[in-house]
């Protein structure tokens, strides 16, 4: 079954961490709040990794990189997110043949300059979603490869989904979830826009 799903961004005003995260953490406990229909405070919980949940069938995800924040909520399937600013260009090619799978470094032979930097990226972040939607650690992804066509399953044996979002100036953002999403709505600062077809 495919769904829609909203990417809330947010250009966190803060730089300095013990400012921007209780700014982020209301953001984050408003979003849950709303979806869950409760003026409540909602209990985050963390499991034995780290990975926060809510009791429930509610599930979240959220990443920051520079300023920029995102967040996912969705009811009834498992969600991850991962942005990152796009920088370091010069760098990205000795870090792709460090860490990524040979298919990936094949793949990512084939470009240059931005093209490079935007294929890179794309990667880099659904290997973070994919690790954040299992709550196991990156390095242990970072092998795996997440080309189109390749088999994603979380530890559970799941299948996982992958969207990479293209419309967002100056960064990457990919999501994972467990099940198909056909549209990608972002919403940042009241305005919503449709970000994949």
């Amino acid at each position: 079954m495919a769904s829609e799903l909203s990417v809330w961004l947010h250009n966190n005003p803060y730089s300095q961490k013990t400012e921007a995260k209780p700014h982020s953490d209301a953001i984050l406990q408003q979003l849950l709040q709303n979806t869950m229909n409760t003026s409540v405070e909602v209990d985050i919980l963390t499991n034995k990794n780290g990975k926060p949940y809510v009791k429930g069938s509610i599930f979240f995800s959220h990443s920051n990189s520079a300023n920029l924040y995102a967040y996912v909520v969705t009811e009834g399937y498992e969600i991850a997110i991962d942005v990152e600013v796009m920088k370091d260009r010069e760098k990205l090619p000795k870090l792709a043949r460090r860490y990524f799978h040979q298919d990936e470094i094949n793949f990512l032979d084939q470009f240059s300059g931005q093209s490079y930097e935007d294929h890179f990226y794309q990667l880099w972040t659904r290997k973070e979603a994919w690790c954040k939607l299992d709550g196991g650690t990156l390095w242990s992804y970072l092998r795996r490869s997440v080309l189109s066509g390749a088999e994603l399953k979380t530890q559970h044996g799941e299948t996982v989904y992958m969207r990479t979002l293209p419309n967002i100036k100056g960064f990457a953002c990919s999501v994972a979830a467990t099940q198909v999403i056909e549209d990608i709505w972002l919403n940042n600062i009241g305005i919503l826009q449709k970000a994949c077809e």
